[in-house]
């Protein structure tokens, strides 16, 4: 997971402000990806801590809280900011990931049934979904940036 960070953190430090600013996927801009993928590292905190505090992180069937609404509202919040603070953001909420992760017991990142809202998968599942596995699901449309 830290070598994977490293590679798209490297990657976007040496992409000039101008080339994050193109698209890179149909609607999205590279600083809109780092923005939305500093974003799910976030949302793997909330998750983590609420989890290990005894309380739901958020409603799930709020439909306010499907990926397509959270990555929607993600990407109008952060449109204004400058690469500057998107790739910022994206180092800061992966060491804030970090430190969420360092007191979770092994028993509580992958034990399938530890958690039950998250029904019948492990917590390292959603981790990895809103990092490591995040980054190569977007790895093609920020490979466009470099070219």
């Amino acid at each position: 997971m830290r070598d994977a960070h490293q590679r798209v953190a490297d990657a976007m430090e040496d992409l000039p402000d101008e080339r994050l600013l193109r698209p890179a996927t149909d609607e999205w801009t590279g600083k809109d990806l780092l923005a939305h993928m500093a974003w799910w590292h976030d949302h793997s905190v909330l998750v983590i801590q609420g989890l290990r505090a005894g309380r739901q992180p958020y409603d799930r069937t709020d439909p306010a809280n499907t990926t397509d609404a959270m990555n929607e509202r993600t990407r109008r919040k952060h449109l204004e900011d400058p690469p500057e603070l998107t790739r910022r953001a994206f180092n800061d909420s992966f060491t804030r990931l970090l430190a969420a992760l360092e007191p979770v017991t092994d028993e509580e990142l992958f034990a399938a049934d530890r958690w039950p809202w998250l029904g019948a998968e492990a917590l390292v599942e959603t981790i990895l979904w809103d990092s490591s596995r995040h980054y190569d699901a977007h790895r093609e449309h920020l490979e466009r940036l470099s070219h």
